[in-house]
């Protein structure tokens, strides 16, 4: 099973055979390598731990790292993920190469962080009025209840964290390769900013039929 790690580069739109626009978001992914290969018969699961972005053991201060890179005998890594159903042998190189146009990705990623927001800007509540002596332009108004059941129900919508969650993409195309550049541009928007780290595994390929409709359309 194809997988690798990568990085969001940004966007931008690519041409398909019949010269329509592609919205497109572009992705530095891999070299990678391969740093445990993990199975069901030794650690009851399987999957694959892969480094990314090699750096010098200097720049690594946690001395369990090294000693962990120390032991594998492999290059240091700023970056180590664990992609679970993964397969692969230990110590292989993994690049753009596994993946090819018309694949089916499954990507996860961190959303942007937006810190504490409010009910107006994370829940879109409408504001009080801004004349005539209002006083509640961007409060949230009542949240209690009355006598019964006196108190908050689970789950009312209010002000608090919005944003830095996990989130995961089951069906996004692959639309060309630059395999000597290592970047892969996938259709559509994917979560999080600028060099937001990715991870990134080979659900399947599209579907014949699927292709006949668009190209009907």
């Amino acid at each position: 099973m194809a997988q690798l790690l990568g990085r969001k580069v940004g966007m931008t739109q690519a041409f398909g055979p019949e010269g329509e626009a592609i919205p497109v978001s572009v992705i530095k992914a891999g070299p990678c390598k391969v740093l445990q290969a993990k199975t069901v018969e030794k650690d009851g699961y399987q999957s694959v731990v892969l480094g990314f972005e090699e750096v010098e053991g200097s720049k690594i201060k946690a001395k369990a790292q090294l000693g962990a890179f120390k032991k594998l005998g492999t290059a240091c890594f700023k970056v180590t993920k664990e992609i679970q159903g993964g397969t692969a042998e230990t110590g292989a190189d993994l690049n753009v190469s596994q993946f090819a146009e018309g694949d089916i990705l499954l990507i996860e990623g961190v959303s942007k962080g937006h810190g504490w927001t409010s009910v107006i800007k994370k829940w879109n509540f409408g504001t009080g009025r801004e004349s005539h002596g209002g006083n509640c332009q961007r409060k949230m108004g009542s949240s209690g209840m009355h006598t019964w059941p006196a108190h908050v129900i689970k789950g009312k919508k209010m002000s608090g964290r919005w944003g830095s969650e996990k989130i995961t993409l089951r069906t996004v195309e692959v639309v060309k390769v630059v395999l000597e550049d290592h970047l892969l541009m996938v259709k559509g928007p994917l979560p999080g900013g600028r060099h937001g780290l990715l991870k990134m595994r080979k659900m399947g390929v599209k579907k014949a039929k699927q292709v006949q409709k668009e190209k009907a359309a």
